[in-house]
């Protein structure tokens, strides 16, 4: 068997797993962006709320109602702060797939690169095969029917 064909299965399993790691890298992508998501409305919840208490304090407000503004202001900044940490680790964790990803996407085209000197230095044997055949029936002269 000829090595271009024995390196075959090598050169699929590595495509087959350059593309799982796109495919997870793409999930990850897709976590990340949900995540930026929510932590886009929870600041936007947070600012709407804080403008609602504004325009009601200024209204006038009870000291229990604002006591219940204010604590769920900082309810809300909590969850803003712990939605970031999930933002910052879904960055990170997108970052480590893309790096998964360029590793066997590199190791995906080195194994193409030695297909492809397989082939050639096949075919550079196969063409020559079939020059020295085409030279050794010219040399023979015509054949006689």
């Amino acid at each position: 068997m000829v090595p271009s064909k024995r390196f075959q299965p090598v050169k699929r399993v590595a495509e087959s797993r350059e593309s799982d790691a796109a495919r997870e890298l793409g999930h990850s992508q897709k976590r990340m962006r949900d995540q930026e998501a929510k932590l886009e409305d929870l600041k936007r919840y947070h600012q709407e709320y804080l403008e609602r208490f504004e325009t009601t304090a200024r209204q006038g407000m009870s000291a229990s109602q604002m006591q219940e503004y204010r604590v769920f202001l900082e309810k809300l900044d909590t969850a803003i702060r712990e939605q970031e940490k999930v933002v910052l680790a879904s960055k990170s964790e997108c970052v480590t797939r893309k790096e998964q990803w360029q590793q066997k996407r590199v190791r995906t085209q080195a194994l193409g690169k030695v297909m492809d000197r397989f082939k050639s230095a096949e075919l550079k044997v196969q063409e020559k095969r079939e020059q020295d055949e085409a030279d050794e029936r010219s040399q023979r002269g015509p054949r006689k029917s």
